[in-house]
């Protein structure tokens, strides 16, 4: 098993929250105690969400919530059901204060985790040899290259629910992303990608967005590159990101 894809995949946040199933939780209990970087990063995860919901102590306001309402009811999401005797356990420092946050954290995990359950079912069928799986074969490829680097972009500021997976080939320099949750693009605007290297933002091209369900492919990855980030620009781009329109970013 790659343990570091499994690690991004969000079962952990859904772990920590009480929200796996039976099942998953069986699962991830002995994979903890085979892989102690699994262990780390769940340790880990638990101090980090501790201190955020500390330090935001502060009750959001009417318009905070109807947003998350909206963005909810865009999405579609499924709703989650809480285990309340496992829950308590899990968050028994849990501030309602921060109930916000925690909602669209869940709802990012969610969907990240199923797409990592969709893909290790994939690799099944293939190696099975029956049936076909639901991206073309070209696109399957690049989740079963060893030799690319897997790059797990979040959502930033109000966009937090945004999401997508990008798998980066050093060795040819292209940049394959699959679109998660990110709103799509209006006429007037386009989102961008950009890459951090050496500590200044270089851009690598317009995200064609119209793209769902299949991966994207981005060419001229700068090597060297230590971050990316996607911000929402005038159509056609800019030549320096725009921080302000941030929407994704993540860090190999």
């Amino acid at each position: 098993m790659d343990i570091n894809s499994y690690i991004s995949s969000g079962i952990i946040e859904l772990y920590v929250m009480g929200m796996c199933s039976p099942e998953e939780e069986k699962e991830l209990e002995l994979l903890r105690r085979q892989h102690p970087a699994l262990s780390d990063a769940i340790i880990r995860y638990e101090a980090e969400l501790e201190i955020n919901m500390q330090k935001n102590s502060t009750l959001p306001s009417a318009d905070v919530d109807q947003r998350i309402l909206q963005s909810l009811d865009s999405l579609q999401a499924p709703v989650i059901h809480i285990n309340k005797n496992k829950s308590s356990n899990n968050m028994r420092w849990f501030k309602p204060l921060a109930a916000a946050a925690i909602l669209l954290l869940l709802i990012s995990s969610y969907f990240n985790y199923n797409l990592y359950k969709k893909t290790k079912e994939q690799q099944k069928i293939i190696a099975s040899g029956g049936g076909s799986p639901t991206l073309p074969l070209s696109d399957y490829t690049v989740f079963t290259n060893p030799a690319i680097t897997p790059v797990a972009m979040y959502g930033v500021g109000a966009h937090a629910i945004c999401r997508c997976t990008m798998f980066w080939d050093k060795k040819t320099g292209k940049m394959y992303i699959m679109i998660h949750h990110l709103p799509k693009s209006s006429a007037a605007k386009d989102y961008q990608l950009w890459a951090e290297v050496d500590g200044k933002p270089v851009n690598i091209g317009i995200i064609n967005d119209e793209i769902r369900g299949r991966f994207i492919e981005m060419p001229n990855v700068p090597a060297g590159s230590i971050a990316f980030t996607v911000t929402l620009e005038n159509a056609g781009g800019n030549t320096q990101p725009t921080v302000g329109e941030t929407y994704l970013s993540g860090k190999i």
